[in-house]
């Protein structure tokens, strides 16, 4: 059974993904659920070129080294869907009253209703066709209480949702243990047990809403219908024609 553990706390490094990528490269042994830890980011971001926004020591800002036992790379999607529902694990124990609004916004973010608590990074390495390793960063909204003002009515945290402040080291243990069971699911090759809750808690999941399409610059309806193993999102045009994009290819609007 995988156990995550705190290897390493900072109190300020640019990001917990750099630091354990910088030192994986220099001790390339680092075990399987090594964990490092910072009160504060200077350079945290999300996917692609997204910051991440966080108030020092309020929060949880992460990264867990993974090395997956026998994971195909044409099955690498499987870890984003394993870290996002341990994550949504949390926030359904410690926000019960919110647990039907608890959803995961394609590939990996967490939101409770629109608005967002969770972020997640994952970096991977390959040997051959195989994953060797994966660094999988994870942001959670906390204590937060200083969102700047572009943010106040997209983002929340879990002591807005639980009705008082947490306490961090809590809600960390809390944290580790959902992320080793469900990578541990993922090791013993039961892909359906992860793919199956993703698709549940898919956020907009039957619902049309407005995209744009990166190749073109052009703004469409469609409505969700899953994600595809590849971890592509699979829409529906109104003629019900269906079509699948990945992360680079398309926006939310």
């Amino acid at each position: 059974m995988l156990t995550p553990k705190v290897a390493r706390r900072f109190a300020r490094v640019d990001s917990t993904n750099a630091a354990l990528l910088r030192d994986l490269g220099l001790q390339p042994d680092l075990p399987s659920g090594t964990v490092y830890l910072t009160r504060d980011q200077s350079a945290g971001r999300g996917q692609g070129s997204n910051g991440w926004h966080a108030t020092p020591g309020d929060n949880l800002t992460l990264s867990a080294l993974f090395r997956p036992a026998d994971l195909s790379a044409d099955r690498i999607f499987a870890l984003t869907r394993a870290t996002a529902l341990a994550v949504a694990d949390v926030v359904l124990e410690l926000a019960p009253a919110a647990a039907a609004d608890v959803r995961i916004k394609w590939p990996n973010d967490v939101y409770v209703g629109d608005r967002k608590v969770a972020g997640i990074l994952i970096q991977n390495g390959l040997r051959g066709s195989r994953v060797s390793w994966s660094v999988i960063g994870i942001g959670l909204n906390v204590n937060e209480q200083h969102f700047p003002p572009e943010l106040r009515s997209t983002a929340t945290a879990l002591h807005e949702l639980h009705g008082a402040p947490l306490d961090t080291d809590g809600v960390l243990e809390r944290l580790l243990t959902y992320l080793g069971r469900r990578l541990d699911t993922l090791d013993a090759g039961r892909f359906a047990e992860l793919q199956a809750p993703y698709h549940d808690r898919l956020y907009l999941r039957d619902r049309p809403h407005t995209f744009l399409r990166v190749a073109d610059d052009v703004r469409f309806r469609a409505t969700v219908r899953g994600v595809d193993a590849d971890g592509q999102l699979v829409l529906e045009h109104p003629d019900g024609r269906r079509e699948t994009f990945t992360l680079q290819s398309l926006r939310f609007r």
